[in-house]
């Protein structure tokens, strides 16, 4: 078990509280996927003397973890940076140097009390995806320098069971980072199961995308676009819109914050809309509903709604539901992990899209671990495009 899942402020240790001023060193840079990274030899040390079968090691890590459970509305405050020596790995436990976190907007349900999710408690690091290389390795089914994608939070470093952690097979052309991206559970696994597995989008058919410019709406598009349905993407400002048509392939875009979002739909798919993939809620959600194809067979599938994140104890149904009941269509809700049998078929499918070129994510990157807290309100004020990461 990791030393962080364990810690609480009761016990001592560094910490702090974040301050929101304006000097926090917020360093912020975009990938933009046109030049491939390149990976350099590491330096590792996988033979650690061991006690009673513990790995006997010294290691700090530096962690965001819960100061406060908040209202509804996440703040800064919310959060506060602690530091720690890792000074074990005990048998079958892996340490792990966390090189990319996924920040994804499930985190926030996770923040206040009660959350829509399993709320963290008081002290205890933020959950986040991520993926990294193994530093020491105290089970058969790792070796120092694999790869590894899990739960691995926000921290620079983790230790885990090994039985938490999945091995990344590197891939030719193939990032290892897809695996928080393109290939991430939360972002590409998710929007291929919502699309395929649940939503079955058809070539021919109109699919429809909120939060478009995301990292899940980002996959849907292209998910969409390569199976052959026209694709039809909500975004907020000229920027995104143009990301939309310019980078993933979107047929047509909508800016939310320009235009009326009922009437544009009803302008560019007189027919009404097929497959409505929605990340964003409220009356977005309506504006759908009310354009779905009056002749039935239209499915509407709730993958999240940041729209409604800022205040959870005060949620905003959909008005216009009876749609659904008017032209026969449905709403689903899905949760990606019980899709979990699918999963290699995805994986296949994406990671073909990949090396073809006709998938691809940019990642909006912010460093270091101290700025994740700031990372999780770019969610909700839509500061980012693609893949929103934290390299610690």
């Amino acid at each position: 078990m990791s030393f962080a899942q364990d810690w609480s402020p009761e016990q001592g240790g560094a910490g702090k509280t974040l301050d929101a001023g304006p000097d926090r060193g917020l360093s912020v840079s975009t990938v933009d996927g046109k030049n491939p990274r390149q990976y350099g030899p590491r330096q590792f040390t996988p033979d650690w003397p061991k006690t009673d079968g513990n790995a006997v090691i010294e290691q700090q890590n530096r962690r965001v973890f819960i100061q406060r459970h908040g209202d509804g509305t996440p703040a800064l405050a919310d959060f506060g940076i602690g530091e720690e020596t890792i000074e074990g790995v005990a048998a079958g436990e892996v340490l792990v140097r966390v090189d990319t976190l996924s920040v994804d907007a499930w985190i926030l349900t996770t923040l206040s009390a009660p959350g829509m999710h399993e709320t963290g408690r008081l002290g205890s690091t933020v959950q986040a995806f991520g993926v990294g290389q193994v530093l020491v390795s105290n089970s058969p089914q790792f070796v120092a320098g694999d790869w590894v994608y899990g739960m691995l939070a926000a921290q620079t470093h983790a230790v885990l069971p090994a039985s938490q952690l999945t091995k990344v097979v590197p891939e030719p052309q193939v990032d290892p980072r897809a695996y928080i991206g393109p290939l991430g559970i939360t972002t590409g696994l998710t929007a291929w199961v919502g699309l395929v597995a649940v939503g079955e989008a058809q070539a021919g058919e109109v699919v429809l995308v909120s939060g478009a410019a995301g990292a899940v709406g980002s996959c849907v598009v292209q998910l969409a676009k390569a199976r052959g349905a026209r694709v039809i993407g909500i975004a907020g400002g000229p920027e995104k819109c143009a990301y939309l048509s310019e980078v993933i392939g979107a047929d047509a875009t909508i800016d939310y914050k320009q235009d009326d979002v009922a009437s544009r739909i009803a302008e560019l798919a007189p027919d009404g809309i097929d497959v409505f993939f929605d990340n964003v809620g409220g009356e977005i959600l309506d504006s759908a509903l009310d354009n779905l194809r009056p002749t039935g067979g239209a499915r509407v599938l709730i993958c999240g709604a940041i729209s409604q994140y800022r205040h959870l104890d005060d949620v905003r149904g959909p008005k216009l539901y009876l749609r659904l009941a008017e032209r026969n269509a449905s709403m689903r809700g899905f949760v990606v992990s019980h899709h979990a049998a699918r999963f290699p078929e995805a994986v296949a499918e994406i990671s073909e899209l990949i090396r073809s070129g006709k998938l691809k994510l940019p990642e909006h990157v912010v460093t270091p671990i101290d700025n994740f807290p700031e990372a999780l309100l770019m969610l909700l004020d839509g500061k980012h495009t693609g893949n929103l990461v934290v390299r610690p």
